[in-house]
């Protein structure tokens, strides 16, 4: 999936119960005919810039749309493999076979999934450490959403993504 780099007006608030930083903006999907909102919040103090936050949101986004296409059979679990742990992408694999099996049997849902490209709607990520990170993404296939939540470990000075899970 191709994103774009287009991005509306970023907006920082600070929270007034605890201080601690939000990040709100949009993002431009190449697939989306509307700007993707993302929200990012933060559970302990520092900073994370304007364009870490836009980074963030975009990369969330692709990752999510990827999982999903790994789980649809249209994309190789093995293009995922510098942002996913081991164990996430084996068990993207085994959805991914499941899935499959269960849709040899259900032409309707087949077409209703497996040929409509994904398209973010929202994104929603809390930094609960410096280095954990969870993250919500809607996605858009067909009528359908589908909700994506992925968490990021920091793996040196990189995130990994170690859960991937679809619903």
């Amino acid at each position: 999936m191709t994103t774009q780099t287009q991005v509306q007006p970023l907006h920082m608030s600070m929270m007034d119960h605890s201080g601690l930083a939000a990040c709100d903006g949009s993002i431009r999907i190449e697939l989306s005919n509307r700007p993707v909102p993302y929200h990012i919040s933060r559970c302990y103090p520092g900073t994370m810039s304007e364009a870490d936050c836009r980074q963030f949101a975009l990369s969330s986004c692709r990752l999510a749309c990827m999982s999903l296409d790994v789980v649809r059979g249209r994309t190789p679990p093995q293009s995922l493999q510098q942002a996913l742990s081991g164990p996430c992408i084996q068990r993207l694999e085994t959805m991914s076979y499941l899935l499959e099996n269960h849709l040899r049997t259900h032409q309707d849902l087949k077409a209703k999934l497996c040929y409509l490209p994904a398209v973010p709607t929202l994104v929603h990520a809390t930094l609960v450490s410096p280095d954990t990170t969870e993250t919500v993404v809607s996605l858009g296939v067909g009528k359908t959403t589908y909700w994506v939540t992925l968490v990021f470990r920091r793996t040196g000075s990189r995130w990994v993504c170690t859960t991937a899970d679809l619903g």
